[in-house]
């Protein structure tokens, strides 16, 4: 994921991901999605930041979820 793809509005931190996956993903599944280039994210300063789109549609694709 790049800088440009990402809209003020549409970003969220790993807490708001765990929140839409209902709680049921924790932190280090997580990580271990985005190390594996599963779950697009990208590192500014110590955090990740996400596309909630693109988090949306992990979740459709992986879970079969329409979200």
């Amino acid at each position: 994921m790049d800088e440009k793809s990402l809209v003020a509005e549409d970003l969220i931190f790993i807490e708001d991901v765990i929140e839409m996956f209902g709680n049921k993903a924790s932190k280090n599944v997580i990580y271990s999605w985005i190390r594996q280039k599963q779950l697009p994210a990208l590192k500014i300063g110590k955090r990740y930041v996400f596309s909630r789109q693109k988090v949306k549609r992990f979740i459709e694709k992986s879970l079969g979820i329409s979200y």
